[in-house]
């Protein structure tokens, strides 16, 4: 078995982790019947979908017909393909986490919060605030340079710009939600970087 064989069928099931958990946290969000509040809806979002067609159209093409990507190789040796292939096993790894303990309180940005959402600061969430979007900041590129190809790439960067700006358009719709419990939450938790440490509490 050829080593890039071996890297598709990695990146294939690094994919099919994340979308058996993005579709068992909608399956557990769909169980709440609360009205949804505070979606958000237009250009972006388009652009956002335009890209992630063409990004899945590369991730679909490398996993099955490979030699058709051919002119958009990035050549990389196995070395850093492999280095990515753990990056993105943390990245997928860490999302799925995120979308299992939000559990019911999940739901799309295009869809917003519902009334009966609860903030949720346990598990991956008393690391980050964003641990959905850190996994996809980290998953989204590093499995592009898995499959070596443009297609997937320059997608993927522009992709990681726009999930940065849609953090602080959601927490600005969180602080509006919870008011001074999410406020609290910022000042103890990173929004996006992990703290190498705890910082110690002040003892006068």
């Amino acid at each position: 078995m050829s080593a890039d064989v071996i890297f598709r069928i990695a990146f294939s099931i690094l994919w099919l982790i994340f979308f058996a958990g993005a579709a068992r946290a909608r399956h557990l969000a769909g169980v709440s019947i609360g009205r949804r509040v505070g979606g958000t809806a237009g250009w972006s979002q388009i652009v956002a979908v335009a890209l992630a067609v063409a990004y899945f159209a590369g991730a679909l093409l490398y996993a099955t017909v490979p030699a058709v990507l051919a002119p958009l190789l990035i050549p990389l040796p196995g070395w850093f393909r492999l280095i990515m292939i753990c990056v993105g096993a943390v990245g997928v790894s860490f999302a799925v986490w995120g979308l299992q303990v939000l559990g019911k309180n999940w739901a799309p940005s295009m869809t917003g919060l519902r009334n009966d959402t609860e903030l949720v600061t346990t598990g991956p969430y008393g690391i980050v605030r964003n641990p959905i979007y850190l996994g996809a900041l980290l998953f989204l590129p590093s499995l592009a340079l898995v499959a070596d190809n443009w297609l997937m790439f320059l997608p993927a960067i522009a992709l990681c710009i726009m999930l940065h700006t849609y953090v602080d358009q959601e927490e600005a719709t969180l602080i509006a939600h919870f008011g001074d419990a999410y406020l609290d939450y910022m000042r103890r938790t990173p929004k996006l970087v992990p703290k190498l440490r705890r910082s110690k509490p002040n003892r006068n």
